[in-house]
């Protein structure tokens, strides 16, 4: 309505067999609190399997994080669940270096940052999360739901208790970051 908008340009290139995005985005300053800011897409509901390099077991957020431990991990997309009793967002994992979906024989996706970034891999849509308010209106999705952020915001929400700390918010102002797309080495 007011034509603010944000920019969001993607300079793809194939290096080495990997597909190699360079992203940029660009947000408004009347933008002043963001669920993220990176790219998302479906993955092959068959690419069940995950294992990642960056912190965990669980979940990790900016502002919970403190009982994570860096390492490398193995568990299955669905096991990324958390049944919160209203249906939100989970899953995250902050300061991965990479994080791979394969399928049981080993083959599939390799998702790397040329940074550390915050990777998501579950098996429901942002959107399906937003419209549902109970867990038995949530179903999982034909596809695997990845975002490859750049940030996310910290978890508080004013809702029933504190919001997030000021410095776990996302806002405005221009987030450059390049990951990689490629096969799994079986």
């Amino acid at each position: 309505a007011d034509g603010t908008a944000a920019e969001h340009r993607t300079r793809v290139t194939l290096v080495d067999g990997e597909v190699v995005f360079a992203e940029e985005l660009t947000i408004p300053t009347a933008w002043s609190d963001l669920a993220r800011i990176g790219v998302r897409f479906g993955a092959d509901i068959g690419l069940d399997r995950l294992r990642w390099l960056g912190l965990g077991p669980d979940e990790t957020y900016p502002d919970r994080r403190a009982a994570a431990t860096f390492g490398l991990w193995r568990t299955t997309v669905a096991e990324q669940y958390h049944p919160y009793v209203v249906p939100q967002e989970y899953g995250a994992h902050v300061d991965t270096r990479w994080l791979e979906l394969t399928d049981r024989r080993g083959a599939g996706l390799r998702i790397a940052g040329d940074e550390p970034l915050v990777m998501t891999a579950r098996p429901h849509r942002d959107a399906d999360l937003a419209a549902a308010t109970t867990l038995a209106e949530l179903d999982p999705s034909t596809a695997i739901d990845v975002h490859v952020d750049a940030a996310v915001r910290g978890l508080g929400t004013g809702a029933c208790g504190p919001d997030t700390a000021p410095r776990h918010l996302v806002g405005s102002g221009r987030h450059r970051f390049t990951w990689r797309l490629g096969p799994t080495s079986t």
